[in-house]
């Protein structure tokens, strides 16, 4: 049996025209993360490139958001696209799914209130992700790609329970 050292988590966050993806091996060991363009909103593609993503990484684990759960607001077609890929019969490894509180419980708050404010917390974590935490968005902005690998980090950090999941429970009271 692999200890946490050892797990290889696939965290995947699809997005308008594509797919954020973090890999970790272990809770501290974030090993490659990025965006993977399908340049139309089409869930053919997006999971083939999920599909080739998987083939690539060989994780233990692969960690989406719940998308049915209180808090989520994923699309129809991400929706569907979700419910694919964690129940559909192509799954050849386990799925964890993440709500919104898992992920909002990263960190302490009001650093990790924010979606904005969790990409910062996670760059300030890992500090090769700095290059792409995009702009602060401004309300008539459309939200950057770039948050996509944020919410992938986010979503395997929570899964993994790490150290900034331990420190925002016990801030929180939890």
């Amino acid at each position: 049996m692999k200890t946490d050292l050892t797990v290889r988590v696939l965290a995947i966050d699809p997005f308008s025209r594509g797919v954020g993806f973090a890999v970790f091996e272990g809770s501290n060991n974030l090993i490659d993360w990025g965006l993977k363009s399908t340049a139309t909103a089409d869930n053919r593609k997006s999971a083939r490139v999920i599909d080739d993503l998987v083939d690539r990484f060989d994780p233990d684990v692969l960690v989406l958001e719940a998308w049915e759960a209180e808090g989520s607001r994923r699309c129809a077609r991400v929706q569907k696209l979700l419910d694919r890929i964690a129940y559909g019969e192509r799954s050849r490894i386990p799925v964890q799914l993440i709500t919104a509180r898992e992920l909002r419980a990263i960190g302490t708050l009001p650093d990790s209130g924010t979606k904005y404010g969790r990409a910062m917390l996670l760059a300030e974590r890992f500090p090769e992700l700095r290059s792409y935490l995009p702009p602060f968005r401004k309300p008539w902005m459309s939200e950057d790609d770039r948050m996509s690998i944020f919410d992938a980090v986010g979503f395997g950090i929570a899964y993994l329970g790490g150290p900034m999941v331990r420190a925002g429970r016990a801030a929180n009271g939890g």
